[in-house]
């Protein structure tokens, strides 16, 4: 990604798929200017996934419109300055400029499907000085039983940066489950530490067995923490003791085999983790929640 021609690069499906992951990584941490640099070097590769390209360069279009700053590269200009600073500055500006720029971006939330076009209007309406938009991403959550878990979270992190308080009731996973916006993790590192546990778990395994899998072990258990994010499987895994950690660890670890590394050797996983006949109903149960998130959310990737 050094800006020389990337012609001879060829991407591969699984190669696409990695970057993919990565691309979303950057838009849930809001490096829009390092999400840019990593556009623009895909659409210089070569690739027979004409979809991707087709969504790479809208989204590359998308985000030069909307931050023009940083497509220019002046998110250098001042090494105190985060993206974070860079886009609280430029919504200000934009605000004050566009006195309905609040409703534009609302109204194109409501318009786009897109998981990717809904993350960056989320972001900038964490940003926005107007009143009315806590009430109307409340609302907008409630709408829709079917809403994407990672929307949904995003949203919810949207209200809690605004400062808003108070419960929402979302409907995710045939549950209605009831959440306080102020107890939503700011980030996926501020999960409790027993949720912290399970991931730092399957990576320690898998640097030895699958070091491939290390990568795509952070962020799918990410989208998982998303999918189920303030439900009672949420809170299960809170009130579980700390064997219950090898539990979760091992149900990630073998749903990644077999959805991104076509199969796994299940009694030898099991093995590997330690996972005991007493243990045996806690990983069928862990597993099964795998599963379920696996049919869900793998199929509803960028």
């Amino acid at each position: 990604m050094s800006g020389q021609t990337n012609d001879n690069v060829i991407l591969f499906p699984k190669t696409v798929e990695f970057y993919q992951f990565e691309l979303t990584r950057l838009l849930e941490a809001e490096r829009y200017g390092e999400a840019m640099k990593l556009l623009r070097f895909l659409l210089a590769c070569q690739s027979d996934d004409d979809r991707a390209r087709e969504e790479w360069r809208s989204l590359l279009d998308w985000l030069q419109v909307m931050f023009p700053d940083l497509a220019l590269g002046q998110e250098d200009e001042s090494e105190e300055l985060s993206e974070a600073d860079l886009l609280r500055q430029h919504m200000h500006a934009k605000g004050e400029q566009k006195g309905d720029y609040a409703k534009r971006l609302l109204a194109s939330l409501r318009e786009q499907r897109a998981v990717d076009k809904q993350l960056l209007a989320l972001d900038q309406l964490a940003f926005l000085e107007d009143e009315g938009i806590d009430e109307e991403l409340i609302g907008w959550l409630k709408e829709d039983a079917g809403r994407h878990p990672l929307i949904q979270f995003k949203a919810l992190q949207t209200l809690k940066k605004r400062g808003a308080t108070g419960s929402v009731t979302l409907y995710k996973n045939g549950e209605a489950t009831v959440v306080e916006i102020e107890d939503t993790p700011a980030a996926f590192d501020k999960f409790p530490s027993q949720i912290q546990e399970i991931i730092n778990r399957v990576q320690e395994i898998s640097e030895t067995q699958h070091p491939a899998l290390s990568y795509f072990a952070s962020e799918t258990w990410n989208e998982f923490l998303a999918f189920i994010y303030g439900t009672s499987a949420y809170r299960q895994i809170l009130r579980q003791d700390a064997a219950c950690v090898d539990v979760w660890a091992a149900a990630l670890h073998l749903t990644l085999l077999e959805q991104v590394f076509e199969g796994g050797d299940k009694s030898e996983l099991l093995e590997l983790y330690g996972i005991t006949s007493d243990l045996a109903f806690q990983w069928e149960q862990a597993y099964r929640m795998m599963q379920q998130f696996a049919a869900n959310v793998f199929t509803r990737r960028l």
